[in-house]
């Protein structure tokens, strides 16, 4: 006889829901069972209680009853993809109404739900659902000392982050200068067993190529003129923790042999020494170009690259987490100001300001924002209260500005996927980074819209 177990009950701890219908009843037989389940819920009976429950939160999924007294659930669509591009929205119905139920699908819902809804049943497709925001929102919380950030485009990028850490195999990060790549190679060591350890980082670009060999691997007194002193090397320095290798691209081919014998025995020898001094170091390496170009272009060795593309991390460019740029804004804007002795509450920026930001193509990405926001700081009269869109337009620069235009240019010899995100950036930029408009100008769903950004910041094309 085989003995019968009780299936696990869904865990939904850490999701925020809204519920919507006009029957209290259904309304608290939902709730006690989701809350009772480790989710946040805020029951509501009417769509005008609903508009104003979304002014004070930012539930990761609604449950809406579709014929309401006073209207339908299906209005308050817009006002929530309007605050959370990304959210879940699935409607209750009843039997008669799902020929309507199958109509908000093409609008942005994501499912629905017949009545009478079975609250166990219902909580195990949430808990199905939503997993991937838990993990998004998971992985958020654990960068949070490192990196702000809430762009599902990151969340995308940095998903094996947590993983990558744990491990003692080289990284490599690849991605445009100003994305924060120092940034990401800090949260690999922070998060992992070698936290206790040092952080070394190195700009192998900056270095003189004279210097770099003596400046990684260390020298004895007197190996050459001026060496008036032993110098351990940045790999000694790093021992028992992390090296991070900056634009390791430019590293001159004489060090690159030299790194990928250190690599491979796991030793360093100093200028002017016999011996070998054995090193424990995971590298982290990073660059803002494809390396695979300098390989082709004689300038990188491939063995090395090889040796230190083991693990890949490809952060986007700042002008693909358009749901980042308020966000850093802000922040950058208040820490400045704080650094300047700010007296009073932080300005906020006006519709018009964020429009500047968003249409702006940031070269610089990330670090040209946190300037932006530093010389902004410095020109904000203290009584001010709202940053204007005039004010951000008078500091960006006016030759690299994006400028619209009516159509869209496609350079001959490009790629079907490079003519396909062409027209999805277009898309995007014409409604305002509003995912769930351009999906629909696009004629396509919002989550295959939201794959494809997806799937482009993970190929850097």
């Amino acid at each position: 006889m085989v003995e019968q177990t009780e299936e696990t009950l869904p865990d939904l701890t850490g999701l925020s829901l809204l519920l919507l219908d006009d029957d209290p009843g259904i309304v608290r037989s939902l709730d006690r069972v989701l809350r009772g389940l480790g989710a946040d819920v805020t029951g509501v009976c009417s769509l005008r209680e609903a508009r104003l429950a979304l002014q004070d939160c930012a539930p990761d999924a609604i449950l809406a009853d579709l014929q309401l007294k006073d209207g339908s659930g299906l209005d308050l669509l817009p006002d929530f993809l309007g605050h959370s591009p990304d959210g879940a929205f699935y409607l209750i119905t009843g039997h008669g109404s799902v020929d309507n139920a199958v109509q908000a699908l093409r609008q942005g819902a994501r499912n629905y739900f017949e009545k009478p809804v079975e609250p166990l049943a219902l909580a195990r497709y949430l808990s199905r659902d939503l997993a991937h925001k838990r993990d998004e929102d998971e992985l958020a919380t654990a960068l949070k000392p490192y990196m702000l950030y809430s762009d599902p485009s990151m969340n995308a990028a940095l998903s094996d982050l947590p993983r990558f850490a744990t491990s003692s195999e080289p990284v490599l990060i690849h991605g445009e200068t100003g994305t924060g790549k120092e940034l990401v190679a800090r949260a690999l060591h922070g998060l992992g067993p070698r936290a206790d350890g040092p952080f070394v980082a190195v700009n192998c670009g900056a270095i003189p190529e004279t210097m770099l060999e003596a400046e990684l691997f260390g020298y004895e007194k007197g190996a050459f003129t001026g060496a008036s002193r032993q110098h351990r090397g940045r790999f000694e320095q790093a021992h028992q923790g992390t090296l991070f290798l900056d634009e390791i691209g430019e590293m001159h081919p004489t060090a690159q042999v030299s790194l990928l014998r250190v690599l491979e025995e796991h030793s360093v020898q100093r200028i002017g020494s016999e011996r070998d001094t054995a090193v424990d170091v995971r590298v982290v390496a990073a660059s803002h170009r494809p390396l695979e170009d300098r390989v082709d272009a004689g300038l990188f060795r491939q063995d090395l690259l090889f040796r230190l593309n083991v693990l890949l991390i490809q952060l986007p460019p700042l002008r693909q987490r358009p749901g980042d740029i308020e966000l850093l804004a802000a922040h950058f804007l208040a820490t400045s100001l704080r650094d300047m002795n700010w007296d009073g509450a932080v300005p906020t920026l006006t519709e018009a300001a964020l429009e500047r930001l968003a249409g702006y193509d940031w070269p610089g990405n990330v670090r040209e924002l946190r300037n932006l926001m530093a010389r902004l700081a410095v020109r904000l009269p203290q009584s001010v209260h709202t940053v204007s869109g005039k004010l951000i337009e008078a500091l960006l620069p006016i030759t690299a500005r994006t400028q619209r235009q009516e159509g869209i240019f496609i350079p001959r010899g490009s790629t079907l996927a490079e003519a396909e995100w062409l027209l999805i950036d277009a898309t995007l930029q014409d409604n305002d980074f509003n995912r769930a408009k351009a999906a629909r100008a696009l004629g396509i769903g919002e989550r295959t819209l939201r794959r494809k950004l997806n799937e482009k910041s993970g190929t850097g094309l």
